[in-house]
């Protein structure tokens, strides 16, 4: 696997934070495998990995369990470059977040980012690093999602507030104060890191966007990484094809295989490389969505599992308490 890359931009601010808690850099720097010149300017590039072990390093240094919520939370949109800029920029927060998902891998080849589409409206900014041994380092995650929550509020002047924030690790021992952060809530072990919002706040209109900067900016982005901005990811692909024909039953593995042009076995294989297979990708779409239509639809049970492509409400009782450990009501009633 090549050595994923991400802008030192955020490894700088957390090296300025380091050095202002008395902290000197070249002892946890070296443990990570970076050095001073490597933090010195936020436009060079250093390895991902280094950058995970970085901010969990410092986390244990500051002795702040919320650290990269906090770190993340604490920044402009302006402060992340020229992603920030392209989402400052684009018309609504549903386009902000849709070219997040196209344009990140120009400063961030770390993580693996999708815009999902929600069958009752809405959507979900989903994202895990691409590289698997890393999942489950809690601290870039919540970095990530604290930047994408402020500054979705910067974008549309505090009127974009999230259904609910997910976490794919486990929650800390720690106390961290979640919900007074991102002002929602939060869940945790999910299968990815998410942002929810509902169709409504998708139409909010960023404030100040200018389009034409925003085709200079997509310009530029288009130069680095070429014609398609953004790598294309099997797993995202084949969840997308499955929530979008979910209600007419689970796709055939064989149809999904003619769709991406692909043998099943080549497709088998191929989705196995990155950890997912068929039947455990259509469950985590089944989880999501069922999640997402008891704790923020009233649709009711059947309509839910009509939804999801079961044919009756039984089997979609089943796979919830399999999911969460309640039924789909104690869930609803707990979530809503």
């Amino acid at each position: 696997m090549p050595v994923l890359m991400i802008e030192a931009r955020w490894a700088t601010y957390i090296a300025g934070d380091l050095r202002r808690a008395g902290h000197a850099l070249d002892g946890p720097l070296t443990e990570v495998g970076l050095s001073r010149d490597d933090v010195a300017s936020p436009d060079g590039r250093i390895p991902y990995a280094a950058y995970t072990r970085l901010i969990e390093r410092a986390a244990l240094l500051l002795r702040e369990p919320g650290y990269g919520l906090k770190l993340g939370s604490s920044h402009d949109v302006r402060d992340s470059g020229l992603v920030g800029f392209i989402a400052l920029n684009s018309a609504t927060l549903g386009d902000a977040l849709a070219n997040i998902e196209r344009y990140l891998s120009v400063t961030n080849e770390g993580l693996d980012v999708v815009f999902e589409p929600l069958g009752s409206g809405g959507g979900a900014l989903r994202f895990r690093e691409a590289d698997g041994p890393l999942r489950g380092l809690r601290h870039h995650a919540e970095q990530a999602m604290g930047l994408v929550v402020k500054g979705a509020l910067e974008l549309t002047q505090r009127r974009a507030i999230p259904l609910r924030v997910e976490f794919a690790h486990a929650q800390p021992n720690e106390p961290v104060d979640y919900e007074a952060i991102v002002g929602c809530p939060v869940r945790f072990q999910a299968e990815w890191d998410a942002v929810i919002y509902s169709e409504e706040t998708l139409r909010l209109p960023v404030i100040g966007a200018d389009n034409r900067l925003l085709r200079t900016l997509e310009a530029a982005c288009s130069r680095i990484v070429g014609p398609k901005a953004r790598k294309e990811d099997l797993v995202h692909s084949v969840r997308k094809y499955v929530v979008e024909r979910l209600t007419r039953g689970v796709p055939a593995f064989d149809d999904v295989a003619r769709q991406f042009n692909m043998s099943m076995k080549t497709l088998e294989r191929r989705l196995g490389e990155r950890g997912a297979g068929y039947r455990k990708l259509v469950d985590g779409v089944r989880s999501d969505l069922a999640k997402h239509y008891l704790a923020n639809t009233d649709l009711r049970l059947q309509q839910i599992a009509y939804a999801l492509g079961y044919a009756e409400p039984a089997p979609l009782v089943r796979a919830v308490k399999r999911w969460t450990g309640q039924t789909p009501m104690q869930y609803r009633h707990k979530h809503r």
